[in-house]
């Protein structure tokens, strides 16, 4: 692969810190900026919209930057595969956010760790998932289980959005297993880059079938917030974390930030956009949280290094 201008920085736990604490921030956020994207827009519109201007602003830094954007075969597959965790798991994500809270939707992108070390456990050589671990991922199970049976909510739990979102948070996992198999990564923005370019084609491939009329008019200055933030924040500087910290750290130890950010996400949803759920959905968002602790208790121990161990 063509590693010139576009090769990795020199190896540093520097920037690991910084990059953990953007990540939570930005994904605690985003989940709201979608919903509200979606209150002017079509949800498939909304995504096009998101990923064209993504693409762009990304282009821009990365010519600021003076990089280059590789294009070889090896790098095109970098950018199908990072492409997933924007394109193909955002997909399912709009199209389930027209009818679900944005607490719930961060509720559910935190069963990702899960599905990341099953994943894990089947396509990395040498991963094997520790007892506790399959106790959270049963936790969280059980979860979705009170979720979907747990009558009424004043902010209707529409089960087949649920699932929608869901499909995306499996493409999300895949994703982060398979580039951390990458065996050269790229420079974290050229990798974003491309991958925002594949996931823009993408979205302009499917509008035809999937997206609504064609917006004839401004949506309100509330939802191009939301267009511009997710946008630049959850399609940029968010991927541009994400793609270092996979580089550093394992997919697993990524994935621990959906312990932090449903949290800081539900509380958002309540005192911004006025979400409020039946106690018998927090109780389902209860099991998939202690899934989660008891998913990573080793972990957070002292001296812990991985989510799974070989």
């Amino acid at each position: 692969m063509d590693t010139g201008a576009q090769g990795e920085p020199p190896q540093t736990s520097k920037g690991i810190a910084p990059a953990y604490i953007g990540l939570i921030l930005i994904w605690s956020t985003t989940p709201l900026a979608v919903v509200l994207s979606l209150r002017d827009l079509d949800a498939i519109w909304s995504l096009a919209l998101r990923m064209l201007l993504a693409a762009v602003m990304a282009a821009v830094v990365l010519r600021v930057s003076r990089l280059k954007l590789a294009r070889d075969a090896a790098a095109w597959r970098l950018y199908g595969i990072g492409s997933l965790s924007m394109f193909g798991a955002m997909l399912f994500t709009y199209l389930g956010a027209r009818h679900l809270p944005s607490g719930m939707i961060s509720v559910l992108f935190g069963l990702s760790p899960l599905m990341v070390g099953v994943l894990s456990s089947v396509f990395l050589p040498g991963v094997r998932l520790r007892p506790l671990q399959w106790l959270g991922m049963g936790l969280g199970l059980a979860g979705l289980v009170v979720i979907f049976t747990g009558g009424g909510s004043t902010a209707a739990i529409d089960g087949a959005s649920v699932l929608l979102v869901l499909l995306g948070v499996l493409t999300y996992a895949v994703s982060a297993v398979f580039m951390k198999q990458a065996p050269a990564p790229l420079h974290p923005l050229v990798q974003t880059t491309g991958a925002l370019w594949v996931s823009a084609l993408g979205c302009v491939l499917v509008l035809p079938f999937l997206g609504g009329p064609v917006p004839r008019h401004m949506p309100s200055a509330l939802t191009v917030s939301a267009l511009v933030y997710s946008a630049g924040f959850g399609s940029i500087v968010a991927m541009l974390c994400y793609f270092y910290l996979l580089r550093h750290v394992s997919a697993g130890t990524v994935a621990l930030t959906t312990l932090i950010t449903p949290v800081i996400a539900l509380l958002l949803g309540m005192g911004i956009n006025h979400e409020r759920f039946h106690v018998e959905i927090l109780w389902g968002m209860a099991l998939i949280f202690f899934g989660l602790l008891a998913y990573y208790a080793r972990e957070m121990g002292p001296g812990a290094a991985s989510g799974l161990t070989a």
